[in-house]
């Protein structure tokens, strides 16, 4: 394959998941735990490093006179997560193009009509599943860390498919290093990845290899420092290099739990097709399959149930909708292996089935994802305002009611107050 295949998918995929996330994007605050990121992204500080690359896309999108402050981060988090669910799509695309079989006289385009219906079903499958619509309607860290995985994972399929040029690597070296800029996640899904392909086409006489470490030493960098000068200390750089790693912000480890709750979201349809894709892959293109089994199990034991570590942990949150989205490679490579086996009927089957694998990931959770009270935190923050004497210096007590208080800072409310920063 030189060219890419069902180019109306992007733009088709981005404008549509862009438009069910604007449904579902709050006006405001839905959760204390968000008011930390979108005071962060308002006065350029941060009280948690390593993710400068979210908040200044956040940042960005605060410029645009779209509603109040809160709202415009919601809305560059939607932006980032839909971006997410393109390139995620666009990977499946690519991934069945591949597991075409080879070429012949009888064989035409109509012959493949439904590979885009597949690829976009198992991309909303993921992308619309509970966990992964919230954290993309809300201000959060998590919608960039989603996007950067996509676009890493985009670049790597080429190269374990041994079709990879000098460009996927560099662009999988240069996402690499920019994963310092977001979730703590990011960082061993992408680099034990990107140790490994890079071992394996040097290996096999490659030139981009050569090169990959400046680009990954550059991009990581820059994100260090850009979290060192956010931070305003210089001796906090041990604290900034270990928030690099998972292992120092969240140490419960739940994966039956965390796999349980992946396995309701997906739904029975998505779990079957997965089980059914993981086999072709297994056969098909086994560097492939144990890519994604690698990123499945580690990002279920990274990440936990929204009741097990609170709002504390939002970072590692991030774990379960990666695990989401990843297991969107696995549904549509069984999409695929079962339309294949109905001769003239595969599109019909293929609509059907991407539908099926939909239907459940939105209907979880009912109209509780579309209707969230964007006020609570806005009244919680007022009434503790109201209850602060003039010009007091006030101990927030928690990580969200600190992030809260600087949110109301930033907004310019009561500057007669002193903030006591939680170490």
């Amino acid at each position: 394959m030189t060219g890419r295949t069902w180019p109306t998918l992007d733009p088709a995929l981005f404008v549509g998941s862009l438009a069910v996330y604007f449904a579902g994007t709050p006006l405001g605050l839905d959760r204390v735990a968000a008011a930390s990121s979108v005071a962060a992204a308002l006065d350029a500080t941060s009280a948690e490093p390593g993710t400068r690359l979210a908040l200044l896309a956040l940042r960005i999108g605060g410029c645009f006179p779209l509603g109040e402050l809160a709202a415009r981060a919601n809305l560059s988090a939607a932006v980032l997560a839909a971006l997410a669910i393109t390139l995620l799509g666009r990977l499946c695309a690519d991934l069945l193009a591949a597991f075409r079989p080879p070429a012949h006289a009888r064989q035409g385009s109509r012959d493949f009509l439904h590979e885009p219906f597949l690829a976009a079903g198992a991309a909303l499958a993921g992308g619309l599943s509970l966990a992964v619509f919230q954290t993309g309607t809300s201000a959060s860290a998590a919608s960039a860390t989603l996007a950067l995985l996509a676009g890493a994972w985009l670049a790597a399929l080429p190269i374990l498919r041994a079709t990879g040029r000098a460009k996927h690597g560099f662009a999988l070296a240069g996402l690499s290093g920019l994963a310092a800029g977001v979730d703590p996640v990011a960082g061993p899904l992408l680099w034990p990845l990107l140790l490994g392909l890079w071992l394996w086409e040097l290996r096999r006489g490659q030139r981009w290899p050569l090169w990959a470490p400046l680009l990954f030493v550059a991009a990581l960098g820059g994100s260090v420092l850009a979290n060192l000068a956010a931070s305003g200390n210089p001796a906090d750089i041990r604290h900034l290099l270990g928030s690099l790693w998972p292992a120092g912000i969240h140490d419960h480890v739940g994966l039956v739990g965390t796999a349980a709750e992946a396995c309701d979201e997906l739904g029975v349809v998505g779990l079957l097709l997965a089980a059914v894709g993981t086999l072709a892959l297994l056969r098909r293109a086994p560097l492939v399959a144990v890519w994604f089994g690698f990123t499945l199990v580690t990002a279920l034991l990274l990440g936990h149930s929204a009741a097990s570590g609170g709002l504390h942990f939002e970072a590692t949150r991030a774990g379960l909708p990666v695990a989401l989205l990843a297991a969107a490679v696995p549904i549509s490579a069984g999409g695929a292996e079962l339309a294949a086996r109905l001769g003239r009927a595969r599109v019909v089957a293929a609509i059907v089935m991407a539908g099926l694998a939909v239907v459940s990931p939105v209907l979880d959770g009912g109209t509780g994802r579309w209707r969230r009270d964007a006020h609570g935190p806005e009244r919680l923050l007022e009434h503790a305002l109201l209850r602060a004497p003039l010009r007091a210096s006030v101990d927030p007590g928690t990580a969200e009611m600190d992030g809260l208080f600087r949110y109301g800072a930033a907004l310019g409310l009561r500057p007669d107050l002193e903030i006591v920063r939680r170490e």
